[in-house]
């Protein structure tokens, strides 16, 4: 059996008409509202127990890895993930990274597509209620199809139940299914509410910023990629109009559908405030995660999305040093909040020239990123003395090593990243702490070391769960798409219908939330527009967010964005505009050959 089809059969192992051990059939069940309800519920589960958070948290890989901002730290000797982030010479198939995103995509997919079928059978509710409920499954089906079509272009296309082995695996041109996303989006506009009792499920706003998002998509694909029939310039406008129009009326009612940007850009993903991120009042679509257990598909394993990026993991070649060790007993002296340190992996580090997009007046490098660590390990009574082995790390004089005149106190800065002003020998050596410039780090720029801020989008310190600060997790919630994002579709989708004035508008909206001092020196002006920076705002403001992969396939400008800025790439191919199916599908079906993706083994 295929494993897509395999996963849709999940909630229907049985037959629809087999007994359940309460004697009532799923049919009749489902048809109850108390069951449909609990069948609209579950369209969740795998968005977060396999997507976004609880599993091996591959999916950044599927969206972010291959891309101008991302590199392997790792130097090619990490498997998968290596021959993910550098596209190596035996990536495809057997890279085994994108298949949890497959399979999460389309377990969600068959989740919706019964609760969607048993809409018209309910009885005990009424129908805006009904209506709302199964809004709720047509808004997440074309977030999934969004998703597969994108990374694996015209693939299988079920909207009804599968109640049977499919080893044969039909598929649909990417125009098939661009033709469901779109009804879907326009059913849940209709008729999903402005607010949602429970956290996490959709609302109008996120259907409103998903329709701009995938109308504008769509209108790109003036070239058949992906088994596609290319679109002609009647429908590329008329995509463009609606996604304008979705995007435009989102930013005009923000208000009205419960949303709006911070004023601030640090109170976005302040990794001290809980509140910024259960409460977050510019996100448009969350995956939640709860602090009780019982709560989460998988238990205690909660939210580890941000782990891979993360620079600190206690180890002996990055940040760090042995005044620092993980731990969830709170430091409370570090401007006045509660410090607490978790390992990472470090497997991927953003790219130089990504760092270099950031202005000097740019506030979302200290707002997303974190470059200073402290000491939460003291070794010589309240404060931490050097050892020989972490002045060598950070190249400075051995001498220091059992100084008590460089001893830092607990609390006190640990490692500290310079970026922009490189510090001088002299002046390290004259420090406390430990230091390296974001530049020495990057001197080989296509073998960057780990001594790199770390992005904090998804670490919520605050919210750290567990007892096991080696191996972290967070009840932090995945923020999916939020209003800013908005912005960014609506600058897009005005350049490519020739309006830079107004595409700079909705940027300046968004570059001045950034800029210190919202003095507008940080505006552009209409004749500034173009496509690269469109791409580079888009870098510096949702780096980590999912999508920066989708974004350059969008503009068909991966390969020249990966030449000028990751250098660790060597080659970039046509057929990395579709990611591989992995083998795991393809074992399981009869007609492998012409599933998978042209160029992949």
């Amino acid at each position: 059996m295929a494993l897509a089809a395999s996963s849709m059969l999940s909630f229907s192992s049985c037959s629809l008409d087999e007994e359940n051990p309460s004697a009532i059939s799923t049919a009749q069940e489902w048809s109850t509202a108390s069951g449909y309800e609990k069948l609209v519920n579950g369209c969740y589960f795998d968005l977060v127990r396999i997507i976004y958070g609880q599993a091996e948290d591959t999916y950044i890989i599927t969206s972010e890895a291959g891309t101008d901002i991302w590199q392997d730290v790792k130097g090619g000797s990490n498997g998968n993930w290596s021959r993910a982030l550098i596209y190596s010479n035996d990536f495809g198939a057997t890279t085994s990274m994108f298949h949890e995103a497959y399979s999460g995509f389309y377990g969600c997919l068959s989740q919706c597509n019964a609760a969607i079928l048993y809409a018209d059978k309910v009885k005990g509710l009424d129908e805006a209620k009904k209506n709302a409920l199964v809004a709720e499954a047509h808004f997440l089906r074309a977030h999934c199809l969004f998703n597969i079509v994108e990374y694996w272009g015209g693939k299988y296309l079920p909207t009804t139940p599968i109640t049977s082995p499919v080893t044969d695996l039909p598929m649909s041109k990417v125009n098939d299914f661009y033709d469901v996303i779109l009804k879907d989006l326009e059913f849940a506009i209709a008729n999903l509410p402005v607010a949602q009792e429970v956290r996490g499920h959709v609302t109008r706003a996120a259907a409103y910023h998903l329709m701009a998002k995938a109308a504008l998509t769509y209108s790109t694909y003036t070239d058949p990629i992906g088994y596609c029939d290319a679109i002609d310039n009647a429908k590329k406008t008329e995509l463009l109009n609606k996604a304008k129009d979705a995007a435009d009326y989102l930013i005009a009612n923000q208000a009205t559908l419960g949303v709006r940007l911070y004023d601030e850009i640090e109170d976005v993903f302040d990794e001290y405030n809980a509140a910024s991120n259960k409460e977050n009042v510019e996100a448009l679509f969350v995956v939640t995660h709860s602090s009780v257990q019982a709560y989460n598909p998988r238990g205690n394993y909660y939210n580890r999305s941000w782990k891979h990026w993360d620079a600190y993991n206690n180890a002996s070649d990055g940040v760090g040093l042995g005044g620092m060790k993980p731990t969830y007993d709170p430091v409370t002296n570090v401007n006045g909040k509660e410090y607490r340190l978790a390992k990472g992996n470090c497997y991927m580090a953003p790219s130089k020239a990504f760092f270099d997009l950031y202005g000097e007046k740019d506030g979302r490098y200290k707002a997303f990123f974190i470059d200073t660590w402290y000491v939460n390990n003291p070794n010589d009574g309240n404060a931490y003395k050097w050892t020989e082995a972490d002045a060598k790390r950070f190249g400075l004089d051995a001498a220091r090593a059992g100084n008590t005149a460089f001893n830092i106190q607990k609390g006190d800065t640990a490692v500290y990243i310079a970026r922009g002003k490189n510090l001088t020998q002299a002046q390290r050596d004259a420090l406390r702490y430990g230091s390296y410039n974001l530049e020495d780090n990057y001197a080989d720029q296509a073998n960057p070391k780990k001594f790199f801020p770390t992005l904090k989008k998804n670490l919520n310190t605050a919210l750290f769960q567990g007892t096991n600060a080696s191996k972290p997790y967070t009840s932090g919630d995945c923020i999916v798409y939020r209003l800013a994002e908005t912005y960014l579709l609506s600058a897009e989708i005005y350049w490519r219908l020739g309006d830079n004035q107004k595409a700079a508008e909705r940027l300046n909206v968004v570059r001045n939330r950034a800029c210190m001092g919202h003095d507008h020196s940080m505006d552009v002006a209409a004749a500034d527009v173009n496509a690269n920076l469109l791409l580079d705002e888009d870098a510096r403001e949702l780096i980590g967010e999912w999508q920066r992969w989708q974004t350059l396939k969008r503009f068909r400008l991966m390969g020249e964005r990966i030449a000028a800025m990751n250098p660790q790439i060597k080659t970039f191919k046509k057929e990395f505009y579709l990611r591989p199916v992995m083998n795991q599908e393809l074992l399981l079906i009869d007609n492998a050959d012409d599933y998978q993706n042209d160029g992949y083994k």
